[in-house]
């Protein structure tokens, strides 16, 4: 498994993050640098890409894993015209990072977008000594016009004012889509160095893929299981840990039987941005509470205010994604409310992102003690007056929110697309729990027979439409159905500021579990929150305009709370809801 150590790298005006697994003797026998895809896959393979690493410091090998610039936690825009050719130098900055640590033996991993990106960065990168193609995306043009194809089947039509293209998890400069469907993977440029291409075996059989196999005439590895992992139909990705497996070791097989010190000089801390006028925003490493939760604190070089005050904000992960959020939005969310004088926090939970090994298991339930114990640790740890602090999630980080502000940790709450509204939790929640996710061309069982309705399924219409909105209620209370009274009522009790942020389709969702009516109920006894709905707008903010809605209303939200001056807020929320 070996040790990770997280720092920042590059330039001091453009840092990048990345995580250093290093052997666990803190020899090493060479380098390797893995190269992410990007997008939704970027979300779903970063546990894999991660296993990777540790089965490599096993072995004796240093790993690199790094976020572009733009993307993930590295500083950058993601709609940067320039992203495209930022991607690539960051490759080459990993490159380069992984020399220092003293390795002349260097392996370069892409996986998807990433064996695009890295084998057209190579020839900036100085000699590299084996390369693995891990189910490549072999041209930038082809990429595209699936991503956009399928942004479009998925999440329908933008604003066309707007110019940007939106892909599903991100969203590119004209000039950076432009630039992205230029690139395409020539075998000359894996001149001299050893290579694999793993592939799964439709992809194998493509003409583009056999013309490449037959050009650079490598090794090659057939991948199974692998559509569950880079386009799952769950909420988590299944890592294919026998390919992992075996391309570790392909790249051990060919490295050096030497070993040599690991030399590591490790920032942990670093300006990501700056405000308006001028003055740094940093971003720090940490480790939160007894079980070092990964985490990455954003703030102003000033936090804390005359009145002594530190306002704060801790972002939850959604389901089993690490930290940054909806299409990287807790990430430029802490930015901005950093240039407010507001921090920010966000972490990863237990088995998922940067805190724990991998493992062959699957990573903690979202709805378990362990992961309960997480969001407490967490607020905790901040070390903050609960009145300072706000926490906000999407979806499953939206529940755990309401389960810190109900623990006495927080005094206001943003909840976002919130979908479960109990406070009692049943066997069969996951089963109730099951936001739509869109898969990629190719992804699931096309052959698998939709699975029979449950009961319960078949009789909640019936009893929606027709019991008594107390009887309704009770049900709600024991945890067999969602009714939104039951969270907004709590809520209201312990004293706790409430927003609710709904997108289009989860305000349908809202108003299907009776929430305007309980609303109306918790206001009569005094409730002062408010629910905010878009009038656009996916669960899992994919789509680009719905994700714009929420950035504005949580802004607004955290802003009001801190008495901070809000920008202008556009006029997308129903005036209905209040």
């Amino acid at each position: 498994m070996g040790v990770q150590h997280s720092s920042w790298f590059g330039s001091s005006d453009a840092p990048l993050l990345a995580h250093i697994h290093v052997p666990d003797d803190g020899r090493s026998r060479g380098a390797v640098v893995l190269c992410p895809p990007l997008g939704k896959e970027h979300l779903d393979t970063y546990r894999g890409i991660k296993a990777l690493a540790e089965d490599l410091a096993d072995r004796g090998l240093t790993s690199v894993r790094f976020d572009y610039a733009g993307v993930g936690d590295s500083s950058g825009d993601q709609d940067s015209p320039d992203a495209v050719q930022a991607w690539r130098r960051s490759v080459v900055g990993a490159v380069d990072l992984a020399r220092t640590t003293g390795s002349d033996h260097i392996t370069v991993v892409g996986l998807r977008a990433g064996a695009l990106l890295a084998a057209t960065a190579l020839p900036e990168c100085g000699p590299v000594d084996a390369v693995v193609l891990w189910d490549p995306i072999l041209s930038g043009r082809g990429a595209l016009r699936e991503q956009r194809a399928l942004y479009r089947v998925t999440q329908g039509a933008d604003d066309p004012s707007d110019p940007r293209v939106s892909i599903i998890g991100g969203v590119l400069a004209p000039e950076a889509a432009a630039d992205l469907g230029a690139l395409k993977i020539e075998a000359g440029a894996l001149a001299g160095a050893r290579t694999l291409l793993a592939t799964r075996s439709a992809a194998r059989d493509t003409p583009a893929v056999s013309a490449l196999a037959d050009a650079i005439g490598g090794d090659e590895l057939a991948l199974s299981g692998h559509d569950a992992f880079v386009t799952p139909s769950a909420l988590y990705a299944e890592i294919p840990f026998t390919s992992v497996r075996e391309i570790a070791d392909w790249i051990s097989g060919g490295a050096p039987a030497d070993a040599h010190q690991v030399v590591t000089t490790l920032r942990r801390r670093a300006v990501v941005a700056t405000t308006t006028d001028g003055s740094p925003v940093y971003e720090s490493v940490e480790s939160l509470g007894p079980n070092s939760l990964f985490a990455l604190r954003t703030q102003a070089a000033e936090t804390v205010g005359n009145d002594g005050r530190q306002p704060t904000v801790l972002f939850f992960g959604t389901a089993y994604e690490h930290r940054i959020g909806p299409s990287r939005l807790w990430v430029e969310l802490a930015r901005t409310l950093a240039s407010h004088g507001i921090s920010s926090v966000r972490f990863d939970r237990s088995g998922v992102g940067d805190t724990g090994a991998v493992g062959h298991g699957q990573p903690a339930s979202l709805y378990s003690e362990v992961s309960d114990r997480d969001a407490l640790d967490a607020a905790e740890a901040l070390g903050v007056d609960p009145d300072d602090i706000v926490v906000t999630g999407l979806c499953s980080g939206a529940w755990y929110a309401s389960y810190v502000a109900l623990a006495s940790r927080a005094r206001a709450v943003v909840l976002v697309n919130m979908i479960l509204w109990s406070t009692h939790r049943r066997k069969s929640l996951r089963e109730q729990l099951r936001p739509p996710v869109p898969a990629a061309p190719g992804g699931g069982d096309a052959g698998a027979e939709p699975a029979p309705l449950s009961l319960r399924a078949r009789i909640k219409p019936f009893a929606r439409e027709h019991l008594p909105y107390r009887v309704w209620l009770l049900l709600g209370r024991l945890g067999v159905t969602q009714v939104p009274e039951v969270i907004l009522e709590a809520l209201r009790r312990a004293g706790v500021d409430v927003t609710v942020v709904l997108s289009a389709q989860d305000h349908r969702s809202f108003r299907y579990q009776r929430g305007e009516e309980g609303l109306r109920r918790v206001q009569r006894r005094g409730f002062t929150g408010r629910v905010r709905t878009g009038a656009t707008g996916d669960h899992g903010a994919y789509q680009r305009d719905g994700r714009e809605f929420l950035r504005t209303e949580i802004t607004a939200a955290v802003l009001s709370r801190f008495g901070r001056t809000a920008a202008a807020r556009e006029s997308v929320a129903d005036a209905d809801v209040s």
